[in-house]
Formats: C-alpha cells, sequence, structure tokens
C-alpha cells in the first residue's frame, strides 16, 4: 500500500509539473504564421485616393478615461512577467463637418457598477482606475454631451460601451453581426444592461474594398472616414481609418490587440487572455495578419490598439487635436 501511494504522488508530482509547464508555455513567444493567414490579405485595392486638399477639415482627439494595469505578459505572447502593463481606456472624439462623434466610449461616469459585470478572474488580474469620463472632460470644455448624436463602437464589450449612457442624445452605429451577436449574449453583460438605454443604428458594409478590406463603409462619403470588419474578437469588431488633410493617416482597430507588438511582431494574446476575450481565434489571427501586412506596406500609418496607451501618449490629447 506504500509503495502504491508512493507511485500516486509521484505521479500526481509529474503531471503537475507537465501541466504547469505546458501552461505556461503558452505565455511564450510565439509570432503568428503569416503565410498560413495572410488568405488574400496581401492583395491590395487601388481605389482612387482623395486628394488631400480635398478631403474636409477633421480633427481628432484621444480623450482618456480610465485605465487598468496587469501584468503585460497577459498582452501579448512573449510579454514580460517583471513589466506592468497600462490598460488605456479611451473615446476618440472626431470632428467632421458632418458630425461630431465619438469611436468606442471608454468608461463611464458609473465604470464602478459596470466593471461588477466582469468575470471575476478579469477583476482578480487586474485593478482599474476610473480617471474622468469623456462626458465630463466635454462638458468642462464647453461641449454638451448632448450635442454628441453619434457613437461607434468597435465592439460591444463594457470598456469600449460603459460610457455610452452619458451620451443621451447619441445613436450607437455598430455592425450588423455585432448587433446579432449582443443578442446571444446573457442579461449578465454590461451591454444587456445599457440596451434599454440606447439607441441603436446597425450598418453594414455597403461600399466597395478599401485597401486589404474586402468590404467597406465610406461613412461621409468623402474618404475622411472610412469603416472595415476586423471580426474574430467579437464577430463584428470594426476598425476605423481616419485620413486627415495634413496627410497623417491612422487607424483604429478595437481590441484586435490589446498592444501594438501584437501588430508588429505579429502575435496573439496568451490562451489564458483569449479564453476570456476572443470567440474566434482564427479569426483575430486572420484580422492580425491583415492589419500586419497593412502596416509593411504604409509604414507611415499609425495603427491604434484600443487599450495601448504608449499609442495614446503619442496622439493629441483632449482638448488637442490631430489634423
Amino acid at each position: 500500500m506504500k509503495n502504491f501511494l508512493k507511485r500516486f504522488f509521484l505521479l500526481l508530482v509529474i503531471l503537475l509539473v507537465v501541466g504547469f509547464g505546458l501552461f505556461a508555455s503558452t505565455f511564450t513567444a510565439k509570432p503568428i504564421n503569416v503565410e498560413m493567414y495572410k488568405g488574400d490579405s496581401d492583395h491590395f485595392a487601388t481605389p482612387e485616393k482623395t486628394a488631400l486638399a480635398n478631403l474636409p477639415e477633421t480633427t481628432l482627439s484621444i480623450i482618456k478615461c480610465g485605465k487598468m494595469t496587469s501584468k503585460q505578459a497577459y498582452i501579448f505572447r512573449g510579454g514580460s512577467w517583471s513589466e506592468t502593463y497600462e490598460s488605456g481606456m479611451a473615446a476618440v472624439l472626431i470632428r467632421h463637418p458632418q458630425a461630431t462623434f465619438i469611436f468606442d466610449a471608454g468608461f463611464g461616469i458609473n465604470v464602478d457598477e459596470h466593471i461588477k459585470t466582469i468575470p471575476a478572474l478579469m477583476r482578480a488580474s487586474a485593478k482599474y482606475d476610473k480617471e474622468t469620463s469623456a462626458a465630463a472632460q466635454l462638458q468642462a470644455q464647453g461641449i454638451s454631451p448632448n450635442d454628441i448624436k453619434m457613437a461607434i463602437i468597435s465592439h460591444s464589450h463594457w470598456d469600449h460601451v460603459s460610457g455610452l449612457e452619458d451620451f443621451p442624445q447619441a445613436e450607437t452605429w455598430l455592425a450588423k453581426d455585432e448587433e446579432a451577436y449582443i443578442h446571444t449574449l446573457p442579461s449578465s453583460e454590461l451591454v444587456q444592461h445599457l440596451s434599454g438605454k440606447l439607441k441603436w443604428h446597425p450598418f453594414e458594409f455597403t461600399d466597395s474594398a478599401y485597401e486589404n478590406f474586402d468590404r467597406s463603409l465610406d461613412l461621409f462619403k468623402d474618404g475622411s472616414i472610412v469603416l472595415v470588419p476586423l471580426p474574430g474578437h467579437t464577430p463584428g469588431s470594426v476598425g476605423m481609418f481616419v485620413n486627415l488633410r495634413s496627410g497623417k493617416r491612422l487607424l483604429f482597430i478595437g481590441d484586435l490587440t490589446w498592444a501594438i507588438e501584437g501588430e508588429q511582431i505579429p502575435t496573439e494574446r496568451p490562451w489564458m487572455s483569449r479564453k476570456l476575450v476572443d470567440l474566434d481565434e482564427d479569426g483575430v489571427r486572420r484580422s492580425i495578419v491583415k492589419v500586419h501586412l497593412l502596416m509593411k506596406r504604409y509604414p507611415e500609418l499609425i495603427v491604434v490598439p484600443a487599450h495601448d496607451r504608449r499609442i495614446h501618449n503619442q496622439l493629441a490629447n483632449f482638448p488637442a487635436t490631430e489634423k
């Protein structure tokens, strides 16, 4: 009997060590195989480009309205266990001649209640700082939240919709695939709690190919703001190109990756993070590769992950503007 117990406990220790080793390996650096996931993402459309002088006077500002901190190792494969990563929560304010709107909403005034809707493991692995909401910052600069009539969301996760209820006059634009996805979510999800307060405006990508995306939506039909599908993280995740008259060009990618390293390497989130947040892991990889190839083609393109505060810090922070 003693020999049996010794063998049993030895086997148990071996299994635990092997299991821990396998788990730890999911955090190690591993670039995505670009050839495997690129499909036709290296085929670029050649639409007639809008001359810079013909682009409308459009400006953008990053409105920092919250942050969460965690170990960098949770953010992308190969991230450091010794470095703390600051995930910014931001709204992007766009001022266009036809509309002033926000892209994503960051943490809202009621974020202390909203954060209770996320999984306990996520709350345990990161701490949050709510900072000042986008609506309050706009109000302080003489812009009433009631004057914001449009809000576009990259996707429907809690940290992107928290601030929406602070803009009661805004229509919330979202891809039709994201609208369908929301209907499948449990009532515990924040977006379900807020649904009764929001005015949904589902849209489709009705315009032709743009860069290496097979569908797009030129929001104002002038080449300044172009929405593109980035499915994977959620079915209806959306990216937004902003083309400024100065020649500066930006692509906001939502939560496709949480850090710019995800696109530069390219690489994905570690296994544990993927299981918590990504609906379609292969879809995420395909979309990451698409943006990675876009960055290689246009080195001057500024790619902005929704939570990379290092990138936010390099852009105009409200009330300053990029033109």
